[in-house]
């Protein structure tokens, strides 16, 4: 989709009718307006991808999490009369280990402030806009 717009110099400005102006107004207008639903469009299919990856990642901990703890009560339970639950104690440790370090990756992976760049643009086109009307 092509978003470019003609551009009037300020003496050409000057010489357009007020319907004119109105009319070039809503134009330039319409096409900031497609070029910020591009962007924003552009950037919810970015921040989706990365919150599908921390999911997955927040998904597998859970799992080796919930594995960790199960092996840690299994060694528990073998350690009262047994002195051989050493290597399944050893062994839930490192799942919970592994646990917490994709549930750390899977945190960071999240995004933390929703469409940050479309709400500064946004923000931008604003301030632009009521300067430009004062």
């Amino acid at each position: 989709m092509d978003l470019e717009s003609e551009r009037l110099e300020r003496s050409q400005l000057e010489s357009l009718t007020t319907a004119e102006l109105i009319r070039h107004a809503f134009a330039e207008a319409r096409l900031l307006v497609k070029a910020e639903v591009l962007h924003a469009k552009k950037e919810l299919r970015e921040e989706v991808k990365a919150a599908r990856t921390g999911g997955i990642l927040l998904g597998a901990a859970l799992v080796l999490a919930l594995c960790g703890l199960a092996a840690l009560f299994v060694a528990l339970g073998l350690v009262l009369p047994v002195a051989s639950a050493l290597g399944v104690l050893l062994v839930g440790v490192v799942i919970l280990l592994l646990a917490g370090g994709l549930a750390w990756m899977g945190k960071k992976k999240l995004p933390t402030k929703p469409l940050n760049h479309t709400q500064e643009r946004l923000k931008a086109d604003f301030d632009m806009a009521r300067e430009t009307l004062q």
